[in-house]
């Protein structure tokens, strides 16, 4: 059986992988992973083809039951080696994405014959250009409650990137 860590890790990625196909965006897992977990690539509609635009978004994929909840941030200690790699402004864009569980395991997903349910969400931040830390272990990461990990901001944030903007 798979540990907790990895149940949670696998609920992101389906989070993640259910909001990019509904938003028309591919993803790919880089492999082998060093730091990216999924990356987002938009598609074009040229003619009576789609294909791949060029235009990628390379997501760090969380999963916890342990980010403090308040009414316009969530919490979430972030370890530093994780932070300085997000923070970097490498040419692709990079977002941490972090699914917030309930605390009982039993609680994170139900399903019936009509629905798939995984309880609570997933939220984004850029951390591009954040302050180098001076922390050894972790960097405590406050993300606005409003920047909910959803379709709508999925396909705003993809046309920004194709018209050169960034997250």
């Amino acid at each position: 059986m798979l540990t907790s860590n990895h149940q949670q890790e696998a609920l992101c990625r389906a989070y993640a992988q259910a909001i990019a196909a509904l938003a028309g965006v591919a993803t790919t897992v880089p492999t082998p992973d060093y730091g990216i977990d999924l990356a987002l690539r938009a598609i074009e509609h040229l003619g009576q083809h789609r294909q791949d635009a060029g235009v990628q978004l390379d997501l760090q994929l969380r999963s916890t039951t342990r980010a403090h909840l308040f009414d316009t941030e969530i919490r979430y200690d972030l370890d530093v080696a994780t932070y300085e790699s997000l923070r970097r402004t490498p040419p692709i864009p990079r977002l941490l994405v972090l699914l917030v569980l309930p605390e009982e395991p039993t609680h994170w997903l139900s399903q019936t014959v009509d629905e798939l349910i995984i309880r609570r969400c997933a939220w984004w931040t850029s951390l591009r250009g954040a302050q180098p830390t001076a922390a050894t272990s972790s960097v405590r990461v406050a993300i606005p409650r409003s920047q909910v990990f959803s379709v709508p901001y999925v396909q705003a944030l993809m046309r920004r990137l194709a018209e050169g903007g960034l997250p």
